[in-house]
């Protein structure tokens, strides 16, 4: 893939004209396709499309959520209600240029016209504005003695100056029949704690005025009411001076609130947002020492925008304007590309180096995000699916765009760049080096294990809105007047026509009444009372004839005309009221209601597209609201919409949207980082710290109380998709200098820091804001950029060496980590336990000395056997032909490779005294178990101790000691000191030669893994003390006894390590070194294994040799795994492969092999045998006397040049293998 992007650079940088063209049709034609692109701005687009969620997406579609603006004047110190009406005119008056362009709607005022109005319309309709209730207080007034009271009382009305207008109610309607149907409309107003005073809304204590004003705009559009707000703001300043001392002004709705919300966050994001822009722009013009570098960066980030906008163009006509809110955020990614290649080019201006460095880790992190972004559409969402294709399109657009545009136009000063400056400073501290970061990792790793539950979703919206002081008096002040911030909660009833809508909302009013009458509602809205469905009102009608039957009301009338005589009515006086009760009433249409100016029927009834709502408003205490709506579940197509819990669901569902996204995200980078590495053991390097970095952000998010949220859990999915980028970057930085021995990972580091200091200036500088969302949001980004950086940089490292290892240390398995651990543990444990019973148990025992000591040695060599078999993959055999029982002392010497050599020996025989070093005999763990069971420190002095020891061996028992005196790194076994000799001279002990095979290969010094492999124990034949077969003095014996044990060891050696013996542990050394790199040698090892058998047994164990040919270094690896004295010197053509040998475990271990680059230098080496090895005779000139040993591998040609001298002998011929001897003079 490389290639191509360097074949592209090459062809732009060769047309750059018609590039530079081409480059700004597309640019044209993709802003134009995105601008055909429609927006639809409907949050419930979030709501995922079930067949319930549908139902809901369509009732909230088609109900009017009108939040109305509530102006509250209140009554001062020295005012009076004139005051209040006064103002509230005044008011009125200095709004009406407000409409209809900001105001649709004001009610609190109510004029005598609409007053009258009102009265004649529920005359008029009179059956319908009453119920049984109503019947029953009828059958009392058309008593007697009621008539003749309420007669009585209209004649003193009439009399009175309010007579005149009061006039022609009392003869429409003598009885107040209308005034018991008004009362019905109560319940579309706000209780029954106010009146009307003076056209206006007055609290009956005439301390408070309430205004109702619908605006124009909704909640959402804030740009429109900003001005409308100000104006607002304005006027209320205003009258708040003309009425000082006697009435305030004050208005409280969701239009104010979030009018204070887009100012506050327009506010923040100027001075926080815009300081920290403009230091960020100065940080990459100083760190890349060019003006343009913005320019350069937010280009790719601005064509992955397009190219994602006209692509979603082609697939839907119009899109959630959500989504695509949601995903410019998230574009925030896609700059991470521009960082890591602009980083590589300001440390390497090589763009073919370039391209071979970082196309693979770019189009890695973006394929991965992408991938994981695409996973939304299995969401059913749109939403939600849009975003996932916008920021699919986005990273993968700008990431292959980055790749080219950058190169480009980017040049390097080398003379610049090679200065450095904090940033690199920063990037090339080596964090997984540093006790303290480590440590303090660790800390908070644990703390988040315990604190990662507490990391809550909060549902509720409105907490995360900024209210200024003043907003907030108000609404306090309005929740004492009217339980303004009771719970609010909606009751719809819906249908595809207006009159089944109205008659399940006929059912809806009957239950509303009968909560609010067992106190389970505190108080409702509900156009019920006013407005039914006509079956209803036909009932109502018939209930009314029946109550006026032709006896009725002729009895009524005679006794009004009775009554009304004595007070001068004449008898024709209430003729009107008398045809009202005859009248033949019929069913009226909802378009009848609307000539009624005091009532807003829009608020309650909407119809849509052939889908009708009518709606009711209910004002509940929070611990009610369940029982309200189990009242409502039997009521078909009703939904109970509680506007707080259908955010919660939005924000619940959007919430398990995401965190299905976090789910099906990190399956799809799994999978994707095995394809692309290959390999287990890389993919968990790379997934694990971006497990942990999760852990910690939600474990500190639970520490510090913090909640996730609409706003900043959108963040946490940017966190995640850089989290991501960072640890594919230092994955391949990584294995980079694994491979290479490069220093080059500080520049992935480099580009990460850069990364981070632009998120944390892009956003994580809002925590500096007022406003709660977007404080949350930094908090969030803070947590969550640091979390991610510092788990790559710190853990990732870690995990690296540990399980891919380094020059200094072999690959292992995660399986043989995990046994490796528990078997340190359980030795660590056991270790431990058995010094605490040493000091405790031991010293109470009611037995002799003798007896402990033997009993404490049994369990120590019973607890050393038990740490061996730990782990079943290491299989263990002890070889014991000479039927040796160790019941007679004696001095047992072995070689010494690995820890493991001390467990080995240990579980031979409880009864070993051991000469240990000072670490082993301090030890906090198993010091005190080594020390009473009477181990000695070498560092004393052999000669020191020979009188402790003499007392142990006339005791019984045995001494053991590495006469080598430390560990090897290979399996050569080196000089044998002389004190073990030494002591078996003085304290006249046998010696038992011990042969350990196998350790070198399972757990070699320095390393903390133990390998799968064989452990073969070997126990030669006893040298007795005044034996003299070895010499007669110390010094003699441990010469020539070195020589023995060396000679056996070889022997047995050739038995166990057979052609395939060092196959795995070459293998390892080429496992992380590239895919094909390892499967070319793993077959090239299994092809000519019985070769290079051939050959390594051929070889003399310190031979001199030089290596020609066309190979990986593979058999020269196996020539020094199978004999360390050997000198080898190789020639490696490909520069890439020399590095990766140079850079390798074995060549930084204790064998000797040199890599060179050219063969001149290889033959100038003093090596006296020559293996071609797939060598083309034409390469160089060879003079093949300078060898005492010629061996070809696959090379035809050169062989016969080879066979045609006459100073070699062919000595052996095989397939693809010939060995040639020299001729000695």
């Amino acid at each position: 893939m490389n290639n191509f992007f360097l074949k592209t650079y090459n062809l732009i940088a060769s047309r750059k004209l018609l590039s530079l063209f081409l480059f700004l049709a597309l640019f044209s034609a993709l802003a134009y396709t995105a601008l055909q692109l429609k927006f639809e701005e409907d949050i419930t687009k979030l709501i995922p499309a079930d067949e319930e969620g549908k139902e809901l997406q369509k009732v909230l579609n088609n109900v009017n959520f009108t939040d109305k603006i509530i102006v509250n004047i209140r009554q001062s110190d020295n005012g009076s209600a004139e005051d209040l009406t006064n103002m509230a005119s005044a008011f009125v008056d200095s709004i009406s240029g407000l409409r209809p362009n900001y105001i649709k709607d004001v009610q609190g005022q109510i004029e005598d016209a609409d007053v009258l109005h009102t009265l004649d319309f529920v005359y008029n309709n009179l059956p319908l504005f009453l119920d049984s209730t109503d019947y029953k207080q009828l059958a009392h007034k058309i008593k007697a003695d009621s008539i003749s009271a309420t007669l009585a009382s209209n004649y003193r009305t009439l009399i009175s100056p309010s007579g005149i207008i009061a006039k022609e109610t009392i003869l429409k309607d003598p009885l107040g029949l209308s005034f018991i149907g008004l009362k019905k409309l109560e319940t579309l107003g706000i209780g029954d704690q106010f009146k009307i005073k003076n056209g206006f809304l007055l609290s009956k204590d005439e301390q408070n005025v309430l205004l109702f004003l619908t605006p124009t705009y909704g909640t959402g559009k804030t740009d429109e009411n900003a001005v409308f707000v100000e104006t607002l703001n304005l006027i209320k300043d205003s009258l708040n001076t003309t009425f000082k001392n006697k009435a305030s002004l004050e208005v409280y709705g969701g239009v104010l609130v979030a009018v204070a919300n887009a100012k506050q966050i327009k506010l923040d994001v100027q001075y926080t947002v815009g300081i920290a822009m403009a230091i960020l722009l100065l940080i990459f013009a100083f760190f890349y020492r060019k003006v343009q570098i913005p320019l350069v960066l937010f280009v790719p980030t601005l064509f992955g925008g397009l190219l994602s906008i006209a692509s979603l163009f082609l697939i839907r006509t119009q899109i959630s304007a959500i989504s695509l809110g949601i995903g410019s955020v998230l574009l925030g990614v896609t700059l991470d590309y521009s960082l890591h290649i602009l980083t590589h080019l300001r440390n390497n201006a090589d763009v073919k180096a370039l391209y071979k460095d970082v196309t693979k880790p770019i189009l890695m992190s973006s394929l991965t995000t992408a991938m994981a972004f695409l996973c939304l559409i299995f969401i059913k969402s749109q939403a939600l699916q849009d975003l996932g294709i916008f920021a699919a399109i986005s990273v993968l657009g700008a990431s292959v765009f980055a790749l080219i545009f950058i190169p480009q136009v980017y040049r390097v000063n080398s003379k610049i760049q090679e200065k450095s400056n904090i940033i690199d400073s920063f990037s090339k501290f080596s964090f997984h080096r540093n006790k303290w970061v480590i440590g303090t990792l660790i800390v908070l790793f644990i703390v988040s294990a315990f604190t990662y539950q507490s990391a809550s979703f909060n549902n509720d919206i409105s907490k995360l809105n900024y209210e200024p002081k003043s907003l907030i008096e108000a609404k306090q002040r309005l929740d004492r007047l009217t339980n303004f911030s009771a719970k609010s909660i909606y009751i719809t009833g819906y249908s595809d026509t207006l009159q089944t809508a109205l008659q399940q909302n006929d059912n809806i009013y009957k239950t509303l009444n009968a909560l609010e009458e067992n106190k389970t509602v505190l108080n409702f809205s509900n156009v019920g009372a006013l407005v039914q469905s006509k079956a209803l009102q036909q009932e109502k009608i018939s209930a009314w004839n029946t109550f006026w039957d032709s006896t009725k009301t002729a009895r009524l009338q005679q006794e009004m005309v009775t009554e009304g005589s004595k007070f001068g009515f004449k008898p024709t006086t209430f003729n009107t009221f008398y045809g009202v009760l005859e009248k033949p009433f019929s069913p009226i249409n909802v378009a009848d209601y609307n000539s009624l100016a005091s009532i807003n029927l829009a608020d309650y009834i909407s119809t849509k597209n052939g889908f009708t709502t009518v709606t009711s408003l209910v004002k509940v205490k929070e611990a009610k609201v369940t029982e309200v709506k189990d009242a409502f579940k039997t009521l078909e197509n009703t939904i109970v919409i509680d506007r707080q819990q259908i955010n919660e669901t939005l924000l619940g569902n959007l919430k398990t949207d995401f965190n299905k996204l976090i789910r099906y995200s990190l399956i799809v980078v799994v999978v994707l980082l095995l394809l692309f590495y290959k390999s287990i053991t890389l993919t968990l390097i790379t997934s694990i710290p971006i497990l942990l970095s999760w852990l910690l952000t939600i474990g500190l998010m639970g520490l510090i109380g913090l909640e996730f949220n609409i706003f900043n859990i959108i963040i946490s999915t940017f966190i995640f998709g850089l989290g991501v980028d960072y640890c594919i970057f230092m994955t391949n930085g990584l294995l980079k200098e694994y491979r290479f021995g490069t220093p080059t990972l500080y520049t992935h580091k480099t580009s990460i820091t850069l990364s981070v200091i632009t998120t944390i200036l892009g956003i994580g500088v809002l925590i500096f804001t007022k406003h709660p969302a977007l404080y949350s949001i930094a908090l969030v980004c803070i947590i969550g950029i640091f979390s991610a950086m510092f788990c790559a940089f710190t853990i990732q490292p870690l995990l690296f060496r540990v399980l891919v290892g380094s020059k200094h240390q072999l690959p292992a398995t995660l399986r043989q980590l995990i046994h490796s651990g528990f078997s340190f543990l359980y030795y660590g444990l056991g270790g431990l336990l058995l010094s605490l019973l040493s000091v405790t148990v031991m010293k109470v025992l009611p037995i002799k000395k003798s007896s402990k000591m033997i009993v404490l040695h049994k369990t120590i060599s019973g607890f050393m056997k038990s740490v061996l078999n730990t782990n079943p993959f290491v299989k263990k055999e002890v070889i014991n032909t000479t039927k040796e029982t160790f019941d007679k002392p004696a001095i047992l010497i072995a070689n010494h490779t690995s820890f493991l050599d001390i467990l080995v020996i240990g579980m031979m025989h409880p009864k070993l005294i051991f000469l240990v070093n000072d670490w082993v005999y301090n030890s906090p763990i198993f010091g005190k178990a080594v020390q009473l069971a009477g181990f000695y420190p070498v560092s004393g002095g052999i000669e020191k101790g020979v009188s402790h020891l003499k007392k142990k061996v006339d005791e019984g028992y045995s001494l053991m000691a590495f006469p080598e005196g430390t560990r090897s790194k290979t399996n050569y076994i080196r000089r044998f000191h002389k004190g073990a000799f030494y002591l078996a001279e003085e304290l006249k002990l046998d010696i038992i030669p011990i042969l350990i095979h196998g350790n070198s290969e399972v757990l070699p010094k320095g390393s903390f893994a133990i390998k799968d492999g064989k452990i073969t124990v070997e126990v030669l034949k006893r040298i007795p003390y005044n034996s003299e077969a070895y010499g007669t003095s110390y010094k003699e014996k441990s010469k020539l006894i070195s020589q023995y044990f060396k000679s056996e060891f070889n022997n047995l050696r050739n038995r166990i390590e057979t052609e395939t013996y060092f196959k795995d542990r070459i293998l390892n050394e080429y496992k992380y070194k590239g895919h094909k790199l390892f499967e070319n040698v793993k077959l090239d090892l299994e092809k000519n294994k019985t070769i290079y058998f051939h050959i390594i047994n051929f070889l003399d164990k310190k031979e001199t040799i030089a290596h020609l040919g066309n190979h990986k270094g593979q058999l020269d690896i196996l020539l020094a795994l199978h004999a360390p004295n050997r000198k080898i010197y190789s020639a490696i053509k490909n520069t890439k492969d020399l590095d990766r040998l140079n850079n390798s475990y074995t060549s930084h271990s204790d064998y000797k092999l040199n890599f060179y680059n050219k063969i001149e230098d290889v033959l100038n080496t003093p090596a006296s045998v020559l293996i071609l090895d797939n060598f083309s005779e034409d390469e160089i000139t060879i003079n093949f006397s300078n060898y005492k040993s010629i061996i070809i591998i696959n090379s035809n040609g050169i062989l016969n040049r080879v066979g045609n001298t006459n100073a070699f002998k062919l000595i052996t011929k095989e397939d693809n293998l010939s060995i040639f001897k020299k001729i000695e003079d």
